[in-house]
């Protein structure tokens, strides 16, 4: 990374296209089925080869504004628990690998105008024949849960199963919010529900009614992604329940 972006602030397009071709994983097919199995990595080599002109035509103009700042090239083995945040994509991978592989994180760190510290990734790295190798986690369509407000996912709901007003709770005279946090799947199906605030009479009913519940599958730049968000399952006492964005 120190030789591209020395390349990319002497505006030597010609060097900086040079190494993104280096970077190019050679045999990528054998390579992807030899480190994560013959299902799995099948499955990864299609994304790669899908992506790889656009990854190595999208590299120098990466270097080029990363070279605008002044700062340190970390690499981060992503096994190591400092690496951790953000990294959402190298502990996939790991994961996912059948062999003793290591994948570097590759990142420009600098310090900007108002004193906060900021970072710019260039992908994670693997040794490959000899040589390090770029991966990005967008072209192998490994990408972590995004933030989501509530308000916002509520309009892609295509199945919304209300709860049903637990009776106990009805008689007691009992109503309120039951708020979940949640991780909706990829393909828009309900992954993990949290219960985050709520009445105990109310809070089992939420869950079991919100679990059925189906979204939209969200996209990243064209790809599908799980998403992060909270939501609110409101009990009125004579008012058939709902939800508040």
């Amino acid at each position: 990374m120190n030789s591209a972006l020395s390349a990319a602030r002497e505006d030597n397009q010609a060097k900086l296209e040079e190494i993104a071709q280096g970077l190019r994983i050679p045999n990528y097919e054998a390579w992807f089925k030899a480190t994560f199995g013959d299902e799995e990595g099948t499955k990864l080599a299609a994304a790669y080869a899908a992506h790889k002109d656009q990854d190595e035509e999208s590299f120098p103009k990466l270097v080029q504004g990363m070279a605008e700042h002044e700062g340190k090239i970390l690499a981060e083995d992503a096994r190591e628990p400092k690496a951790s945040f953000g990294n959402y994509c190298g502990q996939e991978l790991l994961k996912a690998a059948k062999t003793d592989a290591t994948f570097y994180r590759v990142s420009l760190e600098w310090v900007d105008t108002s004193g906060q510290r900021k970072w710019s990734s260039a992908g994670y790295f693997a040794l490959v024949e000899g040589a390090y190798r770029r991966l990005t986690c967008a072209s192998l369509a490994i990408l972590g849960p995004i933030r989501v407000g509530g308000n916002v996912q509520s309009a892609r709901i295509i199945k919304k199963v209300p709860p049903v007003y637990p009776e106990e709770a009805r008689q007691a005279h009992i109503s309120g919010t039951v708020r979940l946090h949640v991780i909706i799947a990829k393909d828009g199906t309900m992954k993990e529900l949290e219960l985050v605030s709520g009445h105990p009479l109310l809070a089992p009913a939420a869950l079991d009614a919100v679990r059925q519940w189906v979204y939209q599958p969200t996209l990243l730049n064209g790809y599908p992604v799980e998403v992060d968000t909270t939501i609110d399952v409101i009990f009125a006492l004579n008012v058939r329940p709902s939800r508040s964005p």
